[in-house]
């Protein structure tokens, strides 16, 4: 922490410097400290006036940004016996200015756990200053038991006392072992809403079920809570596949009166206790600005859900569904909707090239490859409503034309240009006949595109044998009609 309070540090110490005074001699004895051991993204800082300047200042005061939710404070370093002390923060320029301890280091390691800082989740590693509250709960309400305190302070770099422990319930150990309980809950009418610290905040009037789970083999559990003038009935569950494990406890009409600590005990003896509160909130109405953004809401009050998606061709940059909160607050800011665009393509081949590209939802991608080169893959892809192209971008190969048929008595002149002794396009090979000898035919031929060569292999034959010859190529075959 104290190096980014350094980091800001650099950004205001001209205003704190405006007033120094400039070609003024200073005595040995008026150096104090020198320059705080700080590292400047500024590359025309002066570093030696700095220098000089620090030379005759006692304190600087600069604002900080302290944890998570960046609390804006006024912080201070001294500058005592030659060394920088601190830094000392407060709340307001004329406030006490306390010493800023170590930090704690929340991890994020603990996937049973669920973090919540000031109302707000923490899901990352993520460092608290000293002084620091956190509370701690079970994710999936119900489904693990805490074991170990739920609140916790940060105490100059330790957390005090240590992170609970989530305890595996009933469910999750398929009513085997000795296990606590596992507590669901069903909203009958009304609505409900599970806070980051777990409590579960009900809006009046609504009609709540608690569930017990546990073996009906094993004995009846017992439903408690704490407030003498509560009275709620509770009895096995009578739906069909509930009836010998869901021990029931029903909370009809809620009001503040039903806001209570509720807790589960089995046959066993083992526990697991749930917090219910009824508040009346009511969340201020969404203000969706995105002109392609489309929402079902169930409404603004405590536990209520709004629902968005986008209209084809564009995608949520949010999340798809927020809840009011106990807090008046909705659980995130409404999403918007940005265009849907496939990943740049990467080209895995330096021959080959995009003669059409729209990356766009619904559009395309076509491909060529260099002459010589043939594709291997499919010509074209496209992006579909999702973002994703519809295939692997293709790659070019080589064309190659198979080996020449030399001629009987006869020989080639040239060797192929590829030196893995294969003939590319534009390979001119030409032949020639043993001597007295003609050669009926071309004399030479190219390697073509299309892979094969551009006319078939000649012939060699005696002059003598020879009083007319007429030469036809028919598909890459040469035929030749003799007349004696």
């Amino acid at each position: 922490m104290h190096e980014y309070l350094i980091y800001i540090l650099y950004i205001v110490l001209p205003l704190a410097l405006c007033n120094s005074e400039v070609n003024v001699t200073f005595s040995q004895d008026d150096f104090k400290c020198s320059l705080p051991d700080v590292m400047s993204l500024d590359d025309n800082l002066d570093v030696l006036r700095f220098r000089s300047d620090f030379s005759k200042i006692s304190e600087v005061k600069f604002p900080g940004l302290i944890g998570p939710l960046n609390e804006r404070l006024i912080c201070k370093i001294k500058c005592i016996d030659g060394n920088w002390v601190g830094p000392l923060c407060s709340s307001t320029p004329d406030g006490r200015f306390q010493p800023i301890l170590r930090e704690c280091l929340y991890r994020n390691d603990h996937p049973l756990l669920a973090i919540s800082f000031k109302n707000s989740s923490i899901d990352k590693e993520t460092h608290f200053p000293h002084g620091s509250v956190i509370l701690a709960r079970c994710i999936h309400f119900g489904l693990y038991k805490l074991k170990g305190e739920a609140t916790l302070r940060c105490e100059n770099g330790e957390w005090v006392p240590k992170l609970p422990e989530c305890v595996p319930t009933t469910l999750v150990t398929n009513f085997t072992g000795d296990a606590p309980p596992t507590i669901q809950y069903t909203v009958v009418s009304g609505s409900a809403a599970v806070q980051p610290s777990g409590e579960l905040l009900v809006y009046p009037d609504s009609t709540l079920r608690l569930d017990c789970l546990t073996s009906r083999a094993a004995g009846n559990p017992e439903w408690t809570w704490t407030q003498a003038l509560g009275h709620h009935s509770a009895a096995w569950s009578p739906d069909e596949g509930e009836k010998e494990t869901h021990y029931r406890l029903t909370l009809s009409k809620m009001s503040a009166r039903h806001s209570d600590q509720y807790t589960c005990t089995s046959h066993s003896g083992h526990t697991n206790t749930v917090l219910v509160r009824v508040v009346n909130v009511v969340c201020s109405p969404i203000n969706a600005s995105s002109p392609r953004l489309r929402q079902f809401s169930q409404g603004s009050r405590l536990g209520h859900a709004a629902h968005f998606s986008c209209q084809p061709g564009y995608h949520l940059n949010g999340p798809a569904v927020i809840v009011c909160m106990g807090d008046g607050r909705w659980s995130s800011t409404s999403p918007t909707c940005v265009e849907t665009t496939c990943p740049a393509l990467r080209s895995p081949s330096p021959h080959l090239s995009v003669v059409e590209y729209n990356s766009s939802a619904g559009g395309r991608a076509v491909f060529a490859c260099a002459w010589g080169y043939r594709l291997a893959g499919p010509p074209g892809l496209e992006c579909d409503l999702e973002g994703h192209w519809s295939g692997e971008t293709p790659h070019c190969v080589p064309i190659y034309c198979p080996e020449p048929v030399v001629p009987e008595n006869g020989r080639l002149l040239t060797t192929p240009s590829s030196k893995h002794g294969k003939y590319t396009v534009g390979d001119l090979i030409i032949f020639a006949c043993n001597d007295d000898l003609d050669l009926v035919g071309e004399f030479s031929v190219v390697c073509t595109e299309t892979g094969f060569w551009s006319h078939p292999p000649p012939f060699c034959v005696t002059p003598t044998d020879v009083k007319k010859a007429d030469t036809i190529y028919i598909e890459n075959t040469t035929l030749i009609h003799v007349e004696d």
